[in-house]
């Protein structure tokens, strides 16, 4: 019988082949993962950098670079000697400097209120903004001997506010000067006292030497020293068997003074074994950096200067060493050094919270920060400097 021209033959659909699922499925999973990787870094990863860096030059002639201050306009430094005296040389971004000369011949810079006190060994002036320059006091300042302008660490010796200023020697001495013209000792060796009144003093003369063990990079220094705008604060060793005057402070321990003649010692310390290098105070916050031995870094943070917590951006780092923290309007910036070669290594921050790495051409062991500028720069290569610019961005952790 012949089949029917209307009849519907019916073709099963081919199999599916296991191997090509299975390749979709992994399409598919690798097609998720990248989107969420994008998805990642968009939201963690800042659209804009909190810095923009740029290669700037710097003054022409030589220049003391421990004397690099920020001021409330911009950045100051002294030259050398030159055929016309030492020069104050000054910029308002870290790119374009002027220069003037000053009297005597002043080595350190150091910001007392809106103005500098710029001095030397023995003598100081005050200076101040004067429109498109800078106007010097025509009476000098006439610092204790035992007083020395620089230092090794770069710290000036001279901690200034707006109605006085405290000077400080390797010995542990303090002065206070409201004008400059007669000087207090407030603080006597050994032991951070006694000057006028220093309270809980607490301290063993017997206690043997602590378990610090800086890295070599020592020279004799005064204490990190910082004004918070309502007080004095300070990081000397805890310990009296450490020699005071010795950059950098082991087992340091924190001391207050609301006014620089009255101290106090808070019997406030880091963790054991735990040395500093250096101290800076920002907006409500104090850092601190350092170290436990070489190749060993720490940075510390506070609110108060009583109770101190790591850094989590420099828990893991080893084979640095941490050398300087300066705090500004812009940003804080820490710097350091490889533990076993020349390179220099540093980091930013707009809450002294979150870290980030500065970028890895931009090197340098001296740096200061302005209301919107940061000047990093290396001795070895200057006067070629970088200039950091505040975008407005927020960074990222590391």
């Amino acid at each position: 019988m012949a089949a029917s021209p209307d009849t519907i033959v019916e073709i099963p659909p081919p199999e599916e082949s296991p191997v090509e699922t299975r390749w979709w499925g992994l399409g598919l999973m690798l097609l998720a993962m990248i989107i969420g990787l994008v998805v990642f870094l968009s939201v963690t990863e800042p659209r804009v950098p909190p810095m923009e860096w740029s290669r700037e030059v710097g003054p022409p002639e030589s220049v003391n670079l421990d004397s690099l201050v920020a001021t409330p306009d911009g950045f100051a430094v002294l030259s050398g000697m030159t055929t016309d005296g030492v020069l104050l040389w000054f910029s308002q971004d870290g790119a374009s400097w002027r220069s003037q000369t000053l009297d005597g011949a002043p080595s350190q810079l150091a910001a007392v209120g809106d103005g500098l006190i710029a001095y030397g060994v023995s003598l100081g002036r005050m200076i101040h903004p004067d429109g498109e320059g800078w106007l010097e006091s025509t009476d000098n300042i006439v610092f204790p001997d035992e007083v020395r302008s620089r230092q090794g660490s770069g710290r000036p010796s001279v901690v200034g506010i707006d109605d006085g200023f405290l000077a400080m020697s390797l010995f542990g001495d303090v002065w206070w000067s409201t004008d400059g013209t007669e000087f207090d000792k407030v603080v006597a060796d050994p032991d951070w006292g006694p000057g006028v009144e220093i309270t809980d003093l607490g301290n063993d003369t017997n206690q043997p030497p602590s378990e610090c063990r800086p890295p070599r990079r020592t020279s004799p220094d005064v204490p990190p020293l910082v004004h918070t705008g309502s007080e004095f604060v300070a990081m000397i060793s805890g310990n009296p068997a450490e020699p005071f005057g010795i950059w950098p402070v082991c087992q340091p321990e924190v001391w207050f003074s609301v006014d620089g003649l009255t101290w106090t010692d808070s019997e406030s310390t880091l963790d054991d074994g735990a040395y500093v290098y250096d101290m800076a105070w920002r907006d409500g916050r104090f850092t601190a950096v350092g170290g436990f031995g070489i190749g060993q870094p720490a940075a510390w943070t506070s609110t108060d200067g009583l109770i101190w917590e790591p850094i989590a951006s420099f828990t893991t780092l080893t084979d640095l060493d941490l050398y300087t923290v300066e705090a500004g309007p812009a940003a804080w910036v820490i710097l350091g050094r490889n533990s076993e070669e020349s390179g220099s290594v540093g980091w930013t921050s707009n809450d002294g919270i979150c870290w980030s790495p500065l970028p890895f051409e931009i090197s340098g062991g001296d740096n200061a920060v302005s209301a919107e500028h940061i000047v990093i720069l290396d001795r070895t290569i200057y006067p070629e400097l970088w200039q950091g610019e505040t975008t407005g961005g927020s960074g990222s952790c590391t």
